[in-house]
């Protein structure tokens, strides 16, 4: 089936559930062809803020789904298709709201922006006409459109999310709230981390396509996201406790994450803390649980974890455990199987790893952060461990 086939049946599909319609554009942005029966009535829509430059930044250099909103709060996803390395066209799905908006409200905000009252009642009518979708469904939809255009299957963890710049005032508090997540589902995530399953990744990546979220930031896509990964810390924080982590441990990576939501500037920035974050509880309590370690050597590799950036000496962690050197030294080595300062050198070349994915990071502020005595003895390291050159990493 040619591509222009599978699209009018994903289109059709779409139809059938809501009046969610499906956009193609040339690489100039110039609308080669739609579904939507009002096409002018809509495409007003899309030149609110800077969506245009928006999508024309992210199509020359990305080839998946981006969920993108304008000021208005209406979305859209967007997905660029390339041709041997050329952007030929950029497909749309929507418009759409994630949250019921009230007419009032909408109103008030096409008052903001300053519509003329002729056309204020024009607009209105058909922002009140386009459908609510969960998250969840959109996030399902936008896997969707990347097989149908591209054959190939993606995660949830691929999408990308950006709003217009322009800011938006928050909505009123009524909402219509998702459908929540199953309690079921929740409890099985829960018993992963509990037992260090490394499969939960894979699930997470279900659990957010086929469960759903309340509310819980009225008409604030970005709020609502970075308030349901504080939950998911939350949640695995205790499920960690649970599973054999130290509480002082996973009370200072709860600290250490929620730090990192707050920080995060975009949707793929809590993205990358979620997964991140996901993958740090399980992989420690699965290590605590596979290597049997004893109380004080697990608080040891705990500890030492926290403060890779710091000067670790055997002997202070000795007078912190009340241990002898010689009798901590002998200990770590029976149960770690690697001696203390070797066992330090590789923690910090698998932080190494994730520190050069930040490009704003250059190769010596990760050798001076992981306490290694030059940029070059890093990469020197890093290659003897991994088999390619930190810089060669950074760029795979």
């Amino acid at each position: 089936m040619e591509l222009r086939d599978r699209l009018d049946v994903f289109a059709d599909l779409l139809l059938s559930c809501h009046a969610l319609y499906l956009w193609e554009y040339d690489r100039e942005l110039a609308l080669i062809r739609s579904n939507c029966p009002d096409e002018a009535g809509v495409r007003w829509l899309f030149s609110l803020g800077d969506m245009r430059q928006m999508l024309m930044d992210y199509a020359a250099s990305h080839d998946r789904p981006l969920i993108m909103a304008n000021p208005l709060g209406v979305m859209w996803t967007a997905l660029p298709e390339h041709t041997a390395g050329e952007l030929r066209h950029i497909h749309l799905m929507g418009p759409f709201f994630m949250d019921s908006r009230s007419p009032q409200e909408l109103e008030h905000e096409l008052r903001r922006l300053r519509v003329s009252a002729a056309l204020r009642q024009e607009y209105l009518s058909t922002l009140r006409g386009l459908p609510v979708i969960s998250l969840s469904r959109i996030f399902e939809y936008s896997i969707m459109l990347h097989r149908c255009v591209t054959g190939e299957t993606i995660t949830v963890s691929d999408l990308h999310y950006q709003e217009s710049e322009t800011p938006r005032p928050a909505p009123s508090k009524q909402c219509k709230a998702d459908v929540h997540g199953t309690y079921e589902m929740e409890q099985e995530m829960l018993r992963m981390v509990r037992e260090g399953d490394l499969n939960i990744l894979s699930y997470m990546d279900r659990l957010a396509v086929t469960g759903s979220m309340g509310t819980l930031a009225v008409g604030d896509t970005t709020r609502q996201m970075k308030n349901a990964v504080l939950v998911n810390i939350i949640l695995f924080s205790r499920a960690a406790i649970e599973g054999g982590l130290g509480p002082e441990i996973a009370m200072t990576l709860t600290d250490h994450y929620f730090q990192s939501v707050e920080a995060a500037r975009s949707m793929t920035d809590l993205r990358e803390v979620a997964v991140t974050m996901q993958k740090d509880f399980v992989t420690r309590v699965h290590n605590a649980r596979s290597r049997m370690l004893s109380q004080p050597i697990r608080e040891c590799c705990d500890y030492i974890s926290l403060h890779l950036d710091e000067n670790l000496r055997l002997k202070d962690m000795a007078a912190r455990l009340r241990y002898s050197e010689t009798y901590l030294s002998r200990k770590f080595r029976q149960e770690t199987g690697s001696c203390f300062k070797e066992y330090i050198r590789r923690q910090r070349l698998d932080r190494a790893k994730a520190l050069l994915r930040d490009a704003s990071l250059s190769i010596q502020d990760i050798s001076d952060r992981l306490q290694f005595c030059s940029p070059s003895y890093f990469a020197e390291q890093f290659k003897a461990e991994f088999g390619v050159s930190p810089t060669s990493w950074r760029e795979g």
